[in-house]
């Protein structure tokens, strides 16, 4: 499991400029993920068809592997929206040359409707709306096209009866059925963590605020919003920072407990900054029962009263 998780992060975070804001890494990484994944898909797909002897499904599936997985690997090409839109422009080409072998009774057109779904979240930048609409007129043209012609536009020699196999009409369902699905999912999830990201940006401009009126100031320079986001993020500057900005804190906790250990210095440091145990368990990536505990054994290596409350106690040292 933890050899998946470091194998997972490594595709999430491959060839993202670490100096990014969070929104845009969150996006980045989201491509990636998408890409990689569905360059696996169509290569397993690639093979199940070569399997049943589909030679041209085959190369194309395989080719398209191929082109995802390149997307994936090469930085200056993934992240260029108009080489995505090719990309997409290609795949639908494709899709309306074999839908349009045999009928439409192959289910090949189906993947009219994935392609739909992948270009929400693949273009959903604000200076991508075009990208959106170039693919939209280009499904409706060739589909409409399709429907023209009853979907018997090409022929394949010896290929026409295979095409027209319930077989291959149920498979191409559950495809595009999976890719839906996992359009959906990404959708979902980069709604979910941007919502996040949002919530996490107002959350430290409160705590802010309410910083600077318990310190009873107008005049803090950007400081204590750096120390807030430093904690926030779980950084691992956090801890010199937040001793440079309460220079006094360390010291005065020490007189109290010489036996403190970092573990407990940090703890009692977000307290001092105000987070909650809900805070404290969302952005240390702990439990909620496990903060709890944290705040049971402080008080006890510091022997403070259970009548006490635990933020006026750190706030007055």
């Amino acid at each position: 499991m933890n050899l998946f998780k470091k194998f997972w992060n490594f595709v999430s975070n491959y060839h993202i400029p670490k100096d990014v804001n969070n929104l845009k890494r969150i996006q980045l990484q989201i491509l990636n993920q998408y890409n990689f994944l569905i360059s696996i898909f169509f290569f397993i797909d690639s093979v199940r068809d070569l399997l049943f002897g589909f030679w041209i499904n085959f190369y194309v599936l395989f080719a398209l592997g191929v082109i995802f997985l390149l997307l994936f690997l090469f930085t200056k090409v993934r992240f260029n929206s108009f080489i995505l839109l090719g990309c997409c422009l290609l795949l639908l080409l494709l899709i309306f040359y074999f839908s349009c072998i045999g009928g439409f009774n192959n289910g090949i057109a189906l993947y009219y409707f994935a392609v739909l779904s992948a270009v929400l979240f693949i273009f959903n930048g604000k200076n991508e709306f075009f990208f959106r609409i170039i693919i939209y007129v280009m499904i409706t043209i060739l589909f409409s096209i399709s429907h023209f012609y009853d979907f018997n536009i090409f022929r394949l020699k010896d290929h026409e009866d295979e095409l027209l196999t319930k077989n291959q009409r149920i498979i191409t369902f559950f495809q595009v059925f999976m890719i839906t699905i996992l359009n959906g999912y990404f959708i979902a999830r980069k709604n979910y963590v941007t919502a996040k990201l949002y919530h996490k940006t107002i959350r430290s401009e409160n705590m802010i605020q309410a910083l600077k009126r318990k310190l009873n100031t107008d005049t803090i320079n950007n400081n204590i919003e750096d120390l807030v986001k430093l904690a926030i993020n779980n950084d691992v500057s956090f801890m010199p920072a937040f001793r440079n900005f309460f220079p006094n804190f360390y010291n005065n906790l020490i007189v109290i407990n010489p036996d403190m250990t970092f573990d407990e210095l940090k703890f009692c440091a977000l307290l001092k900054l105000g987070f909650t145990t809900k805070d404290i368990a969302e952005y240390a990536h702990l439990t909620f029962r496990t903060v709890q505990t944290k705040k049971s054994r402080l008080r006890k290596s510091f022997n403070i009263p259970s009548e006490i409350d635990l933020y006026k106690w750190v706030d007055e040292i």
